[in-house]
């Protein structure tokens, strides 16, 4: 049995890191980023929920009992969208935004996506507020869903912004994606223009960043279940991640 503990990427490691940003700075929901209703210091906090979302119900417990505040993005499929879920974390102060992933879904056809956008988001709204969308990166399909807005507006759609399209450069954005803080598993999670960063690898390494208040600002995104509670999970997600990270090096030197 793994001694969870001692590894990274557990609920135990998240609680932790939670307790460090408490400690710290304030934190403010994309919305507040977006309508730029906040303070000069502040961590924003993310989350794209891909799957078992009673993950970030977890994750949104922890926050909530530290008064920290988030937002979560939720993907349409039927193991990620569960309104009971979603309409709990919201109640819990957190904001819901919807992880949309319609131009990868719909191969390429705008037509066919921006519908399929429509008909999803309705779902969402027909739960609680939305204000603002994440896309879901997709790494391994060749499109990136955020082209979508080349040719609509979401602003059309009563959104105030896209989690990237509307983070501006100077923030500092620090992602789990590939089970690493710094950039190196990242195909297209990153904000256009802004620098990379890779001050921090592991979990331990970001905590003490956060500690050291040198930044301004963090941007922080987490995929709640990446962040597991039992061994099962994460010896699944360790494997889930290796694999996938994998697939991304070849896609990375192809590109290259």
């Amino acid at each position: 049995m793994l001694n969870l503990e001692t590894h990274d990427f557990t609920i135990s490691k998240y609680s932790k890191l939670c307790e460090t940003i408490a400690d710290n700075y304030p934190t403010i929901t994309m919305s507040e980023y977006v309508s730029k209703r906040h303070p000069a210091e502040f961590i924003l906090m993310r989350h794209d929920s891909d799957r078992y979302p009673e993950n970030a119900l977890k994750t949104a417990f922890i926050e909530m009992e530290l008064g920290i505040k988030a937002t979560y993005y939720f993907r349409i499929n039927n193991g990620v969208f569960q309104p009971d879920i979603i309409k709990k974390i919201y109640e819990m102060g957190h904001e819901i935004g919807y992880h949309y992933e319609t131009l990868s879904d719909a191969k390429g056809n705008y037509e066919k996506a921006i519908k399929l956008f429509e008909q999803n988001l309705k779902k969402f709204q027909n739960i609680c507020d939305i204000k603002t969308i994440s896309m879901h990166g997709r790494s391994l399909s060749k499109y990136d869903n955020r082209d979508l807005w080349k040719v609509y507006d979401y602003t059309e759609y009563g959104l105030l912004g896209e989690a990237y399209l509307s983070a501006g450069k100077e923030l500092n954005y620090f992602s789990d994606t590939g089970r690493s803080w710094s950039s190196k598993n990242s195909v297209r999670d990153f904000i256009p223009g802004a620098q990379k960063q890779n001050d921090a690898d592991t979990t331990d390494d970001l905590i003490e960043l956060i500690k050291s208040k040198k930044l301004d600002n963090l941007y922080l995104l987490t995929h709640p279940e990446r962040w597991s509670l039992n061994n099962y999970l994460w010896l699944y997600f360790y494997l889930f991640d290796f694999t996938i990270n994998l697939g991304k090096k070849g896609i990375m030197a192809v590109r290259k």
